[in-house]
């Protein structure tokens, strides 16, 4: 997973591959310099991992994330709220309307690990 991260004055940023990018936006727009909540979320990640958790769910302002002891999907709020969700070309996938995307537990705790050195820096 290729990131990149950034300040915009004092708010951090990331930007992510495309399959990923909505993963940069919950970064950057739910997760921000909030150190504290990002080592919760580190700490959940890792008891997933360990097998001490089976899964796990939280609803921030505009996604939802889910863990489960393999595997990371985030998803925007729009697919839980509006029904009448209209995807212009059925050729298209949800990850091609930035709504959903996903990866591994390691290397979402390694995306998190990353971000909480660069927001601490």
């Amino acid at each position: 997973m290729d990131y990149e991260f950034w300040f915009e004055g004092n708010k951090p940023a990331a930007r992510l591959d495309e399959e990923h990018s909505l993963i940069g936006n919950w970064l950057t727009d739910e997760i921000g310099d909030d150190l504290k909540h990002l080592r919760a979320l580190i700490t959940t990640a890792e008891l997933l991992q360990s097998g001490g958790l089976r899964d796990y769910r939280w609803q921030g302002k505009e996604t939802i994330l889910q863990m489960t002891q393999h595997e990371v999907d985030i998803s925007s709020n729009a697919l839980m709220f509006d029904e009448d969700l209209d995807l212009e070309d059925e050729s298209l996938t949800l990850h091609d309307y930035d709504l959903t995307a996903g990866c591994g537990l390691e290397d979402f705790i390694e995306l998190m690990q990353a971000w909480k050195e660069f927001i601490a820096s």
